[in-house]
């Protein structure tokens, strides 16, 4: 979402000593930083106004703003501190002082140390002052100005005219709200300010003895590997063996190959860990070798810069050796001949250049200067770009000239914002003469620029172009192209300068690196900051490391089974001890035991070192590295998965974090955007409001969403309104279009329509006066009255349209429409799918992770499962989150226009306009061309005055054509409640008809903006222009002037009317919500809609419902927002018996226990919930008993901390989804993000663990996707502990027998092999191929998901039922072999060879058919691998046993010929599973839970399915025609009761 409009704030007087409005919905002035941190950030700094009463004059009322730096790294603590009533009076605390007037204008006095990065303004007259001050730069440090963070709260009004998402008022109210129990860091620059000189030579301070400049800059090199072929072995073992699990084993490993303990192959001790550490180190090697190429794309990538130039900011080529020199010399040889040096005065680009190879910088001048190649890890602070059309920039940049004789062009920011509307950038109006290479060679100035900073928004600088100071010097006054350079000199020749002018430069004159130069043929820039400095940079913190709440669980098991390890060797250790000590005393002889065991004491620590080695593999080795694995295939699927493939904008799920699947099963939090993200942020001009007439209501666009739900509400969604046909409808228009004008431009399609009222042109036919009370005299007309005719109004209200905004136009012609960017059918706009990262290499993979090999598989699976799909197919090549649609064509009008907007909502203005014959042709700097029905007429724009967030409205001063009447006129739309209070007095009924339609526009769910005009005498703006271009060139806080000067113009308007729009609710939306909230997710929505709208539009969603009971805080009062909170906690949390009252005195219905909650509260109220402890924890208790909850007119740092409240208060998995970049905040605070890669371009996707097209796609995503994970990944640990304890424990039980002399039962060979080849394919297959149900049945009873909710596949509980399970097994085992061997007849020596193999062999194979028995989905991968694993441990036995020196040297023959062997097998394996088995047959049948009662719904299905088929092949065979038969009736499984519990069927979802 558009983050420039996020902060916005509603003017109101206000005092620091008066109690706040009692409006409604009441919000309070803040001021932006400076600095504005963009919502993408971890943290969001903002300069608050505090009230203070300063020392020295207690009346005197002053605010302080208090001010943080974005650039200096803060963790916001928990608590905020209260500012000191008095202001000290040293300069150091004093930053600024700002006065309100009644007026609510804002005067700034600026101390000395208010921001020590401005610009240093003062004027030097003479020459000896300039160059002390140029040598010395005077660089400052920052200073900490205050460690608070004061955030206020923010609410929103969504009648803003750059609308392209919910707007954000922000919000005092006496205290400022507090950051509780949230640490968020954000990214610094350790850089200073810094000067960069073009074609000048650098003071003598600021070069060394050598001539060297001093201060060294960053390289464009971007590099996000973590190793290199030299650091990739040392670094990567660092990394894996910073786990305590590799720590452990490699302390065993070396325990094992120590000379005392008794290990007969070390080879074998080690071979477990290095398969492990190999396997990790190639998944690692694999992942960053995806980083290398993306690193190697980027800083590969092409570019052009100015080649055989002197680039002062950097040193000239270091002396050489002899031999490089004379190879240097030979290749600059054949580049001086290679192409002619007189191409200099042309911009274009040969026809071949795309043989040649990159230039290497270089600092020598080879020839005269030309662009040249070169990549873009060789750009360099102070070199000279040209950027042709659609190129990527390479970093940040400042525009020095374009193609464009205003100096104007266009770029895309899609990349870095996260919007796809075009924004405009002009160059530094002094040197938009620089149009070729000699002239960027004979320029000579510098720039002050700021330092390094990750707002997007802002940057602060000087251009000063500067001129030597000794004029009658030839040497000085000769361009630098013709002084002459020593070739190795190690100094410059010092020459002073002077300044000849100072221009400021701001962000509008800035290229940010990953910009896309679009609509415009050249740019000519210059770089500043260059890498890690640039703003994408800064802004790309690191993704925080999450990890699965299974993975967490997980690591206390490992804790918990090491200290059962440690507590098995210390019973060996104090047996052996007890056992030998009992021997010697009763005189028994000991053999075999080491001189090193005469001390009791040492023996039992040798026996407790001996244990820890043959107690090993109670901790499983192989388990990190198979959940691992098995991640990575279920991420694989999910990618796979054509269910959530959108053909709109060829995108499918991208699984970004792949350790995160099984959380996707837990999900019970689920926290998400609006726009954009349930709404398809796609503007539809719906209705408008001209001259208290309301226009479009005649249901041509059918309902809106909220309407539906206002309906759903009112319980009347199936009356059908009486409305006239809708082809009548479309007739009438056409003929009474035609009968005004004969349409050029204007679609006559109905598919391209969304507003069409035949009133409209009758009413510009007809000629009545508007009756109402608008008469008075108007101080700005001229007129006596402000009457007008009807058709006067609507003309100016079109007009308006189509001249008030900055939108760029272009003209496709029917024959290559297809072929350009995408555009909606309904506005006109286009969007293109060309981001920078399309502009390098579309073909190469984007997406930073290990899943690029799976993807190339997909595509040949694809290729065989569905060869048809073709476009799915080439799409899989190209980025996921790519956005390419193909222009519709509308064959009834001359010319397509396509409309590019900073916002979607001007975009479908200007369309609507154009439909009803006021059509925007072209634009230049200075005019606008209008068809005004038919005729075609020129706009000259004399000024336009900018939305932002303060002002809440833009504005365009146009000198109008004589035709239509002359003189200047000022345009102005905005929000309601800003323009209405600018109006000219003597409009007051025509005020309140329109704002009566401003409200139904809102409660119907519609975005609303005023609209009025002033006309001008050319005396009134000549002399407001003045003071305009005043503040336009102020270095100081020039935007605050501005506004200050554009707020006395607008005034005194003429109110025109209003429009409306509509961003629709995506397609399956309130499907989805509904089946989320069935599989029992409490989904609760973040918007910044009115309280009123976003309440309809929870209906239409399905998010609320009739039958739930609406719980509503609202206001801005402390006492009343808490007061409403507690009736709230008493209603649920009291006596029942007790009644209940509001404020009002109304009595609060009772809680009824079938009753279904739901809970709204606007952004004021949640401010004051937020702040507070009692009300957080009352909100966290409360979240219990609410199904949906809807936050209003929320800023995106509310949102994330709504997002931590939750998650930490609840100890829940939370899930959050967006698609802007003020969402990435709530994204990364989530357990599990998800980005929707939309409208609104990659940010949100790119910060996302999970990117996907459309909402619809979270119900897949979590009903079938994250239901099968969490099942997968909780069996497949729980099986990996089991198995590991039932192979374990019968070696205790051997020690029981040999006195605990931490003897080796199993051979080490069974050891080291048991988990990584014998057992470890079955559970790994369990892990990723298992399903309880089908997808068609996850789908259809959600209710089966809240298995994950409640934890009950994975617990403690579970792990210590597998745990004794485990040991019971291995008594079985152990016991059942211990009696055949003892009472066996033909023992001869030492038997414990075979009866070790045995028990081993036996648990071998109840370790796999045990994992089979709690599969639910038994594929033909469980059946092979489960024989597989069994079959092996019989080859290796044998084939193992064939061998003499093999420890288990003929034991293979001697066992499977015995058939005691497979008697005690088959008895044991028997045994030990039957408790299993009783046990859960008894669960399912008396105490099943939700998914047992589906499978027994789908055998019930299969069966009656299986008897049809039956039916009907049977009647065939007989000659019976089919259907006459009765067949059996399908189980009715609406609604199905079991053991107190129902499950509902999701019928939308119904196969």
């Amino acid at each position: 979402m558009s983050t420039n409009t996020n902060n916005e704030s509603t003017e109101e007087n206000m005092n620091a000593n008066t109690s706040l409005s009692e409006s409604p919905i009441t919000s309070f002035e803040t001021i932006d930083t400076a600095n504005l941190v963009t919502e993408n950030e971890s943290i969001i700094t903002q300069e608050t106004i505090v009230t203070e009463n300063t020392a020295s004059s207690p009346s005197e009322i002053k605010e302080t703003i208090i001010f943080t730096p974005a650039n200096t790294e803060q963790i916001i603590s928990t608590e905020t501190e209260v500012s000191p009533p008095t202001i000290t009076e040293t300069v150091e605390s004093t930053l600024a002082v700002v006065t309100k007037s009644d007026s609510n204008k804002k005067t700034i006095e600026n101390d000395e140390s208010i921001n020590n990065n401005e610009i240093n303004e003062t004027e030097m007259n003479s020459s000896e002052n300039f160059n002390e001050k140029f040598e010395q730069k005077d660089l400052k440090e920052n200073e900490d100005t205050d460690n608070r963070v004061i955030s206020s709260n923010h609410t929103t009004d969504e009648n803003i005219p750059n609308g392209n998402e919910e707007e954000i008022d922000q919000e005092i109210s006496g205290s400022p709200l507090k950051r509780t129990k949230t640490k968020i860091r954000n990214r610094i620059s350790n850089c200073k300010e810094r000067r960069v000189y073009a074609n000048m030579d650098l003071p003598k301070d600021d070069v060394d003895r050598k001539g060297r400049p001093k201060y060294k800059y960053v390289t464009n090199k971007i590099v996000t590997s973590k190793y290199t072929i030299w650091t990739f072995i040392p670094k990567n073992l660092f990394e894996q063996f910073r786990r305590a699990a590799n720590l452990y084993f490699l302390f065993m490993a070396v325990l094992g190959m120590l000379p005392f303990i008794s290990v007969n192959n070390p080879v074998l001790t080690v071979l477990p860990l290095s398969c492990v550490v190999f396997f990790t180190a190639l998944k690692d090697g694999i992942e960053d070798r995806n980083r290398h190429q993306i690193d190697k794309q980027f800083n590969g990538a092409i570019c052009y810069h100015l080649q055989n130039f002197i680039n002062v900011n950097y040193p000239k080529v270091p002396k050489l050796s002899f031999w490089k020199k004379q190879i240097l010399q030979i290749k600059s040889l054949f580049k001086s001949f290679s192409k002619s040096s007189l191409r200099v005065e042309s911009n274009s680009i040969d026809d071949d250049d795309d043989d040649i190879p990159p230039s290497e910088p270089s600092n020598e001048k080879l020839g005269r200067p030309s662009w040249k190649k070169v990549m873009w890890r060789n750009v360099r602070v102070g070199d000279f770009l040209f950027l042709r059309n659609n190129d990527a920039v390479p970093a940040d940049a400042i525009i020095l000239s374009t193609s464009e004789p205003e100096g104007t062009c266009f770029v895309e920011t899609k990349d870095l914002d996260g919007e796809t509307n075009l924004k405009p950038r002009r160059c530094v109006p002094d040197t938009k003469h620089i149009r070729s290479p000699d002239d960027c060679e004979n320029a000579t100035f510098y720039i002050d620029s700021e330092t390094p900073n990750s707002n997007l928004y802002s940057y602060s600088g000087s251009l000063i172009i500067t001129e030597p100071i000794d004029v009658h010097d030839s040497e000085a006054r000769s361009p630098s192209s013709e002084r002459s350079y020593i070739p190795n000199s190690t100094t410059l020749s010092e020459r002073k300068w002077k300044p000849r002018k100072t221009i400021p430069v701001d962000i509008n004159n800035l290229l940010l690196r990953a910009h896309v130069i679009r609509n415009t043929e050249w740019v000519i820039a210059i770089t500043v900051f260059t890498g890690v400095e640039t703003k994408i940079m800064l802004n790309s913190s690191e993704t925080p490391s999450k990890r699965s709440r299974i993975e967490k669980e997980m690591n206390q098991e490992v804790i918990l089974n090491f200290f059962v390890l440690i507590i098995l060797a210390l019973v060996c250790a104090v047996g052996s001890a007890i056992s030998t000590r009992i021997l010697e005393d009763r005189g028994a002889v000991i053999n075999n035991l080491d001189s090193n065991r005469d001390s009791d004491y040492f023996a039992a620590f040798l026996t407790f070192m001996n244990s820890l080695i043959i107690f090993q593999n109670i901790i499983p080795i192989s388990l990190y590295i198979s959940i691992e694995f098995v991640k990575l295939w279920q991420a694989y699927f999910i990618y796979n998965d054509l269910d959530m493939w959108d053909e709109d904008s060829k995108a499918t799920a991208v699984p970004k974090s792949w350790n995160l699947s099984d959380d996707l099963g837990q999900i019970e939090y689920i926290f998400s955007d609006k726009t954009g993200t349930l709404t398809r942020n796609i503007m539809e001009f719906r209705q408008c409001s001209v001259a208290e007439k309301v226009y479009g209501r005649n249901g041509w666009g059918g309902k809106t969403d909220a309407e539906k739900g206002m309906e759903i509400i009112q319980g009347t969604q199936n009356e059908e309104k009486q409305e006239l046909d809708q082809k009548e409808i479309f007739n009438q228009y056409i003929n009474e279009m035609k009968s005004v004008f004969e349409p050029i431009y204007s679609s006559t399609n109905p598919n391209f329509l969304t507003f069409v009222d035949p009133e409209i042109f009758r009413d510009l036919k007809c000629d009545d006066e508007i009756g109402n009370d608008t008469g008075g005299e108007s101080s700005t007309s001229g007129k006596s009255n402000l009457k007008r005719k009807r058709s006067e109004l609507l003309k100016e209200f079109f007009t308006l349209l189509a001249v008030c905004h900055t939108v760029v136009v272009d003209d496709i012609s029917k024959e290559n429409a297809n072929n350009e960017g995408g555009a909606d059918s309904n506005n006109g706009t286009q969007s293109s799918g060309n981001s920078s990262e399309s502009n390098l290499n579309s073909n190469i993979e984007k997406n930073n992770s290990s899943l690029s090999v799976a993807k190339a598989k997909l595509k040949n699976s694809i290729k065989q499962v569905l060869p048809s799909f073709k476009q799915l197919e080439s799409a899989l090549g190209h980025s996921p989150t790519g956005t390419v649609k193909s222009i519709p064509i509308d064959t009834t009008v001359a010319k397509n226009l396509i409309y590019k907007a900073e916002s979607p909502d001007e975009a479908a203005l200007v369309a609507a306009a154009k439909n009803v014959g006021f059509a925007f042709l072209s634009r230049t700097t200075n005019s606008l061309t209008v068809d005004i029905l038919g005729k075609e007429h020129k706009f000259e724009v004399l000024n336009i005055l900018e939305f932002n967030s303060t002002r809440k409205r833009m504005s365009v001063i146009a000198r109008r054509p004589d035709e239509l009447g002359g003189g200047i006129i000022l345009y102005c739309k905005g929000a309601d409640n800003v323009i209405i209070e600018r109006l000219a007095k003597g409009q007051e009924n025509f005020v309140e008809a329109t704002t009566r339609d401003i409200e139904d526009f809102s409660n119907d769910g519609l975005r609303t903006l005023t609209l009025a005009y002033r006309e001008l005498s050319e005396t009134q703006y000549e002399s407001w222009v003045k003071e305009y271009q005043a503040v336009a060139t102020s270095l100081r806080d020039r935007s605050e002037k501005i506004d200050a000067v554009s707020e006395k113009i607008e005034k005194e308007l003429i109110l025109l009317g209003a429009t409306a729009i509509e961003d629709k609710l995506q397609e399956g939306v309130p499907d989805c919500i509904s089946s989320l909230r069935e599989a029992g997710i409490k989904v609760w929505v973040l918007t910044g809609d009115k309280l009123e709208t976003a309440i309809n539009i929870g209906f239409a969603a399905q998010l609320l419902t009739k039958e739930m009971r609406l719980w509503i805080v609202r206001g801005s009062k402390k006492e009343s927002v808490m007061k409403q909170l507690d009736n709230i906690f008493v209603s649920f949390m009291g006596d029942k018996n007790v009644k209940k009252f509001t404020e009002d005195g109304e009595e609060i219905p009772p809680i009824k226990e079938e009753e279904v909650h739901a809970f709204v509260v606007d952004g004021a109220a949640l401010a004051h919930l937020l702040e507070d402890d009692n009300s957080r924890n009352q909100l966290i208790t409360l979240s219990d008993f609410l199904h949906s909850v809807i936050c209003c007119r929320v800023s995106p740092l509310q949102k994330a901390m709504v997002v931590e409240l939750v998650r930490r208060g609840k100890k829940s998995t939370t899930l959050a989804i967006g698609d802007g970049a003020n969402d990435v905040s709530m994204i990364q605070a989530a357990n599990v993000g998800v980005g929707i890669s939309g409208q609104e371009g990659v940010q949100a996707s790119m910060a996302a663990d999970y990117s996907i097209a459309q909402f619809r796609f979270l119900s897949k995503l979590l009903l079938v996707h994250g239901h099968w994970d969490y099942l997968r990944i909780s069996e497949m640990i729980l099986n990996f502990f089991y198995k590991n304890v039932v192979w374990v424990f019968p070696v205790l039980w051997y020690q029981i027998f040999c006195m605990f002399s931490a003897n080796i039962f199993y051979d080490y060979s069974f050891v080291q092999l048991y988990n990584m080849i014998f057992t470890v394919a079955p559970v790994i297959i369990l892990g990723a191929t298992d399903q309880s149900v089908g997808k068609q049945y996850c789908q259809r009873f959600p209710i089966i998901y809240s298995l994950g909710i409640r934890k009950s596949r994975y617990s403690k509980k579970l792990f210590t039922v597998y745990f004794f399970d485990g040991i019971w097994q291995s008594l079985t085992v152990y016991f059942t072999f211990y009696f055949i061997n003892h009472l066996s007849t033909n023992v001869e020596g030492d038997s414990a060879g075979p009866f070790s193999t045995a028990v081993a062999i036996t648990v071998v194979i109840i370790a796999s058919l045990f994992v089979g028995f709690n599969t639910y989905y038994w594929s033909w991968f469980i059946w092979v691998f489960v024989f597989v694993e069994i079959l092996s441990v019989f080859i290796f036995v044998y084939f193992y046993g064939l061998f003499e020196q093999s420890p288990i040297f003929g034991i293979g023959n001697q066992l499977f010929s015995d058939g005691t062997f497979w008697f005690g097998m088959a008895f044991s394996i028997l045994v030990a599973g039957l408790p299993r088995y009783i046990i859960q047959f008894i669960k399912q049948w008396w105490y099943s839970d939700e998914l047992d009662i589906v499978r027994q719904i789908r055998k019930r299905e299969k069966n009656e399915k299986g008897k049809e088929n039956k039916t009907k092949k049977s009647n065939q065979n007989n000659g019976k025609q089919p259907g006459l038969d009765i067949v059996t009736p399908v189980i009715n499984v609406e609604l199905i009761e079991h053991g107190g519990r129902s499950i509902t069927e999701n019928n939308s979802n119904k196969v």
